[in-house]
């Protein structure tokens, strides 16, 4: 079953790391035309030379044919008066959302808000995290300033920047600091000469899906700084899909705020296809399913980026009708 939802993306960055030209340089791709952009602080991104007209009080017309908007009230109201105004007629249709983030931001509360909203659930879903990480000082952000950290250990993508200003050994550097903190992240580099397009960023993996983990190896065990460790239960055998989601609810009801994020892929009862699993902190997001095991994995998994939890304190939550860890 396919899911027509239109999926929203969103783009984080510490202060600095250049996720503003970055969101510029991917607005003038005709890629993006069928896109609605939200930032947080419409002044900040330089728009002017892109408008093209005004569509209503709080959105405008780029000329890539991106529909740009801030966040007025909050984000629920700003996507769900998008929709409203699709259905108006007062704007073209949409095929994604991109919602740019302040560089303090933690993205988690983005994904929640379109996850936990039953309206807004009707017409959106959970797209990726793209971060943009600065080639020249990302190493001391992560290592210095949790929000960093916590963007690098939510996202999907993380795109190290200025990687011309650089010498190559900082850059593969910061390519290991940015696999310690999320080992399974797919990593690309930009300058200002050559900046990776909006099809490479975000129809690469048009959400938290099946693709990713048919790309992936198989997630590996690892402790980071700053109390955050990623480690990995394999799944041995078939879930009972209510008793599993139960307790994963439970869990990240009770642990949310200590589990950054759990990813995986599970052998369920009754059904052949594997079910791709995420959540972020308290929020679990609706099942997906391959229409196959990828080659070479021949067992399911979860993967947990947790800070400040003992493991021990997982491993003693877990069924042990299905699961080791390892």
């Amino acid at each position: 079953m396919i899911d027509d939802r239109i999926p929203v993306h969103v783009l984080t960055g510490f202060l600095g790391s250049g996720k503003t030209t970055f969101l510029r340089h991917l607005l003038g791709e005709p890629d993006l035309a069928d896109t609605a952009v939200i930032i947080n602080e419409f002044g900040e991104v330089g728009l002017d030379h892109l408008l093209v007209r005004e569509v209503s009080e709080d959105a405008v017309l780029l000329s890539s044919g991106c529909l740009c908007c801030a966040v007025r009230d909050d984000l629920v109201s700003t996507l769900a008066d998008l929709l409203a105004m699709v259905r108006r007629g007062e704007v073209a249709p949409f095929r994604r959302v991109v919602v740019e983030t302040t560089g303090l931001a933690d993205p988690a509360p983005i994904m929640q808000a379109v996850m936990s909203d039953l309206q807004l659930r009707r017409g959106y879903r959970a797209g990726s995290i793209v971060a943009t990480v600065d080639g020249v000082s990302g190493a001391n952000s992560i290592g210095s300033f949790a929000e960093a950290m916590q963007q690098v250990a939510l996202a999907d993508c993380v795109v190290i920047t200025k990687s011309d200003l650089v010498e190559p050994w900082r850059l593969d550097a910061l390519g290991q600091e940015v696999g310690k903190v999320n080992p399974q992240v797919r990593q690309l580099v930009s300058s200002r000469a050559s900046m990776p397009g909006a099809a490479d960023i975000f129809d690469h993996e048009e959400t938290w899906q099946p693709r990713h983990f048919e790309m992936a190896d198989t997630p590996m065990p690892g402790k980071h700084s700053d109390g955050i460790e990623t480690f990995t239960v394999e799944v041995t055998r078939e879930v009972d899909w209510p008793a599993f989601v139960d307790w994963l609810e439970l869990l990240l009801a009770g642990r949310g705020q200590s589990i950054l994020r759990v990813k995986g892929l599970l052998p369920v009862r009754g059904d052949a296809r594997p079910v791709v699993i995420h959540g972020v902190q308290h929020v679990v997001y609706p099942p997906e399913y391959l229409e196959r095991w990828p080659e070479g994995m021949p067992r399911g998994w979860l993967v947990f980026i947790a800070r400040n939890l003992a493991r021990a304190a997982i491993e003693r939550s877990l069924p042990s009708t299905f699961a080791g860890v390892h």
